[in-house]
């Protein structure tokens, strides 16, 4: 029996029983019926939730009785620096979070709306999400819209908050004290042996794909990455919950700079706004080891560092 090359399908099922299987079984049932002749193809499967007209609350799993509220939330923008650029299109999906159990529970809404940034967008822009300056003219994002999605939420879940956080506190008030998480940098990847952290590759590495880079859909899809791996999800939390501090290693002399590497540090080249150093974020019962290990670098190491403690509340904030 042929095992690879076009046409094996009719190998598979000889004479009419191709078109008599394909009568009587699903889309996927035939496929897997000829993936199991060959290693050759892999099934991948839309997200199901980014299907649309998805009737909602969409179930993922039971309930529990202490369901929270968390959102999943998503900027698209006319560039990367929010000093200068604008949000065209937000993007957010309220689930129900059960914290017994760690699991979403339900899809509750999806928001979804434009916002004319007042500048023509860049090419470059249009080309990756397929937003035009003729989508968001004279659009703007219902703030009482944003405000309900918000109010009750728990914790706000981005794939790089980072990014995300300092365009949307720029654009809307009265968020700055709410709960942030960062799926991209918030979980340890290491420990599930994922080394690409791209959220389109991490569907793909669970058998499913999306169209990335429009707000709501991104929010959906990782939505639902957390709903299939649940031990990721509850690292995120778990990582989101613990205090720590960003150590600003001042005064570090250049040939220190192999060693500072070694450990993680990393080189903020002045456009911050402070002086050249390095720094890194460390869990907060690790400092007493990283002020040892500055005065062991250099003279006086820990005493020229700062120290700046972070919490989900003010994490992934503009510097």
């Amino acid at each position: 029996m042929a095992n690879s090359g076009k046409g094996q399908q009719l190998d598979f099922f000889e004479d009419n029983q191709f078109e008599e299987a394909a009568s009587t079984l699903g889309l996927r049932q035939q496929l897997e019926a000829i993936l199991e002749k060959t290693d050759d193809f892999r099934i991948i499967e839309r997200v199901p939730i980014t299907k649309r007209n998805i009737s909602l609350p969409y179930p993922l799993s039971g309930k529990n009785g202490d369901e929270v509220s968390i959102v999943f939330l998503d900027t698209e923008t006319t560039g990367l620096s929010s000093n200068t650029e604008r949000i065209i299109e937000l993007g957010m999906v309220a689930a129900s979070y059960s914290p017994s159990t760690q699991r979403l529970v339900s899809i509750d809404r999806i928001f979804s709306e434009y916002e004319d940034p007042g500048k023509p967008i860049p090419e470059e822009i249009t080309k990756l999400t397929g937003i035009s300056d003729d989508d968001v003219k004279g659009q703007r994002i219902d703030d009482q819209a944003v405000k309900a999605y918000l109010d009750s939420a728990e914790l706000i879940i981005a794939h790089n908050a980072g990014f995300d956080r300092p365009f949307f506190e720029k654009r809307f008030s009265g968020f700055e004290d709410k709960r942030w998480a960062c799926s991209l940098k918030g979980v340890d990847w290491k420990s599930f042996d994922i080394n690409n952290h791209r959220q389109e590759e991490l569907l793909h590495g669970i058998g499913y794909f999306y169209e990335a880079h429009r707000a709501s859909i991104d929010c959906l899809a990782l939505a639902w990455f957390m709903h299939i791996r649940q031990d990721v999800f509850a690292n995120l939390l778990e990582n989101a919950s613990q205090n720590s501090v960003v150590v600003h290693a001042f005064g570090a002399p250049f040939e220190s700079k192999d060693r500072l590497k070694v450990r993680g540090y990393r080189w903020d080249d002045g456009s911050s706004g402070v002086n050249r150093h390095w720094w890194k974020e460390i869990p907060l019962e690790g400092l007493d080891e990283e002020k040892a290990f500055l005065d062991e670098l250099f003279a006086f190491g820990s005493e020229k560092a700062t120290y700046v403690m972070k919490t989900a509340e003010n994490r992934f904030k503009k510097a």
